[in-house]
């Protein structure tokens, strides 16, 4: 079902241009800016991840996102 234009949905941050700090002191950074859209039940609306994703997704249940990701960083 595509998305309406104006129209309010849920959504994931996969990768960001901020660069954040992992607990271990690790600074990590990406190209470019991502989300993807998830249901209420934080389940992907798409079939397909492009690019890498970061490891924390997995600790935050979106374990559905990262199977579908080439690449975890």
């Amino acid at each position: 079902m595509p998305l309406e234009k104006s129209e309010v949905v849920r959504a994931v941050v996969i990768r960001t241009c901020k660069e954040f700090e992992r607990d271990n002191g690790m600074i990590i950074r990406f190209d470019d800016n991502a989300t993807i859209v998830i249901d209420q039940e934080g389940n992907p609306k798409g079939t397909r991840v492009f690019g890498p994703v970061a490891q924390e997704l997995r600790q935050l249940n979106f374990t559905k996102i990262v199977s579908l990701a080439p690449e975890v960083l």
